[in-house]
């Protein structure tokens, strides 16, 4: 017998008579006898009893709640047993985001050990990332073109639930007075009013200012001062067009932040220090499929999602537009006076593009427009802008946007929509 080995003392579960047995750890082991000899009462009964109580002990009553109460076996010691675990599926569940990982826990240990004793490494050259020092931080900001406005950030709150009353103000006793809460600049001395059952995403502006030589010392008190408050990361954010100067100085205005690549992240405890390149810490959050921070942009963690067929959708390709080639638009003197001037618009657009004639767009059969045009008009014209002309009895009206696509339109019906009858009529194309 080794240290290693488990040992059983005194089992008397069902026909057991305090049988004593030792089973070596790492080993396959065959149990065999005659039918009643006590074969299932040792191993099932006895040895997984008691080691997947031991488990179920070690859970939280969240958890305990859904595996139940398991009976201690009827045995006098049983030493050298780890945790186990069994489950069997008895019914299944509607819900796609409980797993036997979630229900067990096992899933947030595996988070946990990810996050906490994972080694990230950068994906632009492969290196590991390492703390990036104040002086990295400052000489990368210093590479901004000089009279960028800009402000410095300290994220000191992401995708928490909470009002946070106790934080801003121990923020305004510190001598901050602007925060950009969920995306807007807002002043911490108003009522903010946050819902406690959301989660937000604050950033503590700690100073706003202007790229330039004789900044330098600002800048690295802005720093230092975002990564104490912080806890070793700050946010750099770019002003999207011009704001006039205060008599306070080179400051730029109260904005709402875009999101078009103007914010940069420096961290002092995860970054690249080869490409610069900082990243968030990781948390047990990135790597849960149930978080937003975590969740596949695509699928929202529910590994499929649905996508419309041409070929479904696609009632006849010798039709046109206009005479309902689609099932799921028909004949235009069946759509909307609304949507019709949109459908108008963006053909109009795409028509320039492709050098079509006017009107050829929704009047060709399908199978006749050149595939550039069947794509634009299918997906969008990305992000060019298209003027829609809405004629009434006063005049026309003319009004910018988009055109993101039929395909695109549908879509976004099906994800948005509540009528469930909508829903199962979409999915038959899809």
């Amino acid at each position: 017998m080794t240290a290693s080995d488990i040992v059983i003392r005194g089992a008397r579960e069902h026909n057991l008579r305090n049988v004593d047995v030792t089973l070596p750890r790492g080993e396959l082991i065959v149990m065999s006898g005659v039918s009643g000899s006590g074969k299932s009462s040792l191993a099932f009964d006895t040895l997984y009893a008691e080691g997947q109580r031991r488990y179920v002990e070690s859970l939280s009553t969240y958890a305990r709640q859904f595996l139940g109460q398991m009976p201690k076996p009827e045995v006098d010691a049983i030493s050298g047993l780890s945790p186990s675990i069994s489950i069997q599926q008895k019914a299944t569940s509607r819900n796609p985001r409980s797993t036997v990982g979630t229900i067990t826990e096992i899933y947030d240990y595996l988070r946990v050990l990810f996050a906490r004793v994972g080694h990230g490494h950068c994906e632009k050259c492969g290196k590991p990332i390492t703390a990036q020092s104040v002086d990295q931080i400052l000489e990368s900001i210093s590479a901004i073109p000089e009279g960028t406005k800009f402000q410095i950030l300290a994220p000191i709150v992401q995708n928490q639930k909470g009002e946070f009353r106790d934080l801003f103000a121990d923020l305004l006793r510190q001598g901050f007075v602007r925060a950009r809460v969920d995306g807007e600049i807002v002043s911490l001395t108003d009522d903010l009013g946050l819902k406690k059952h959301f989660k937000h995403t604050i950033e503590v502006v700690v100073d706003r200012l202007t790229a330039g030589k004789g900044h330098r010392t600002r800048l690295a008190e802005a720093i230092e001062s975002a990564i104490r408050l912080s806890g070793g990361a700050l946010l750099v954010v770019r002003a999207s067009q011009p704001a006039q100067e205060s008599s306070l100085g080179p400051e730029i205005d109260d904005q709402p932040v875009d999101n078009s690549g103007l914010s940069q992240l420096f961290s002092a405890k995860y970054a690249c220090a080869e490409c610069g390149i900082s990243y968030e810490p990781p948390s047990p959050q990135l790597f849960s499929f149930n978080s937003p921070l975590g969740m596949c942009p695509d699928c929202t963690g529910l590994g499929h999602r649905h996508e419309f067929l041409l070929e479904r959708i696609l009632d006849d390709e010798n039709k046109s537009i206009a005479q309902g080639a689609f099932q799921l638009l028909g004949p235009f003197k069946k759509v909307g006076r609304w949507r019709r001037h949109l459908f108008e618009g963006a053909a109009r657009a795409i028509e320039q593009d492709c050098e079509l004639i006017e009107g050829s767009l929704l009047k060709t059969p399908w199978k006749d427009v050149p595939l550039q045009a069947q794509q634009q008009f299918l997906y969008g014209t990305g992000g060019r802008h298209i003027t829609f002309a809405w004629r009434h009895r006063g005049g026309i009206w003319k009004h910018g946007g988009a055109w993101r696509g039929f395909i695109n339109d549908l879509h976004d019906d099906f994800i948005k929509g509540k009528n469930p009858m909508r829903r199962r009529q979409l999915e038959r194309f899809m």
